[in-house]
């Protein structure tokens, strides 16, 4: 069985579905809650990512712009659940 650092390793390609031992990670998953919450906020940075990429309103090299945003959505985020 996988251990902490090895899912750690290959989470961003299980999350990309880009990995042969999918079925290794989820019974890791199962079993580790640590190794969840590492995913699932890995996957959420990901698609904040993602969005970020896209808004028109905040220039690529303005770091100090995206951070803020980011923070923004984070707090959002943390107030919604």
């Amino acid at each position: 069985m996988l251990n902490c650092k090895q899912v750690a390793g290959l989470a961003s390609d299980y999350l990309d579905k880009n990995t042969p031992l999918k079925w290794q990670i989820r019974l890791h998953l199962l079993m580790c809650a640590n190794c969840r919450r590492f995913v699932k906020h890995l996957d959420i940075t990901r698609k904040m990512g993602a969005g970020l990429e896209h808004s028109a309103n905040i220039p690529a090299d303005d770091a100090e712009q995206v951070l803020q945003k980011v923070k923004t959505k984070i707090h959002a985020k943390s107030s919604t659940d």
